[in-house]
């Protein structure tokens, strides 16, 4: 297991510091956030992993630990017994012992369909990355964090029309972005 889990986290390190950068305040937080879910993944039986689903399982961690610092800023001070009560199973299972969503395996995917999202999502994220970081931090939080609006305005502090206008000019920039460098270029194909 080590040796995939240093060729998962050679390939995939970078998009999740970029990612957990473009929500968590510093650096520090960022890499803390990534280095949390690698050892996550040594964690793992070696028999229950599939490599082809590194991607998925690693962003779905990824999502939660940065949702759980979020909310840390704004939560009352934890006690000296819950700060150190982090269980993995905690993280990966509700309380009735099923998977948490985004972190459960996902079913086998056509592969051709799966090499087409890839290619798709290698071009989503440059265009989020070239987004302004206001509108990109809220945009990502809402899509890919799965964070309510609520949520979002009271973790960055701005107003509800402030929300809704970040929303739409990320998804203006987005789709823009998205028709010079995919659709233009699958219609050439």
């Amino acid at each position: 297991m080590h040796r995939i889990a240093a060729d998962i986290t050679q390939q995939w390190r970078s998009p999740m510091l970029r990612f957990a950068q473009l929500h968590l305040p510093s650096r520090e937080e960022a890499e803390d956030a990534v280095q949390d879910t690698l050892t996550a993944l040594l964690l793992l039986d070696p028999d229950s992993f599939d490599p082809a689903q590194a991607k998925s399982y690693l962003f779905g961690i990824l999502r939660n630990k940065i949702s759980d610092r979020l909310r840390q800023k704004y939560r009352a001070p934890l006690s000296y017994d819950e700060a150190f009560n982090d269980d993995l199973d905690q993280v990966l299972f509700d309380k009735r012992g099923h998977w948490v969503d985004g972190v459960a395996p996902a079913s086998w995917v056509n592969p051709q369909q799966q090499l087409q999202n890839d290619q798709f999502f290698s071009i989503v994220d440059p265009c989020v990355h070239k987004l302004p970081a206001k509108p990109a931090r809220v945009f990502s939080m809402k899509e890919f964090l799965e964070c309510e609006a609520d949520e979002i305005c009271s973790t960055l502090g701005i107003t509800k029309a402030d929300y809704w206008q970040c929303m739409s000019r990320a998804r203006k920039q987005l789709q823009l972005c998205l028709h010079q460098n995919w659709f233009d270029q699958e219609r050439a194909t």
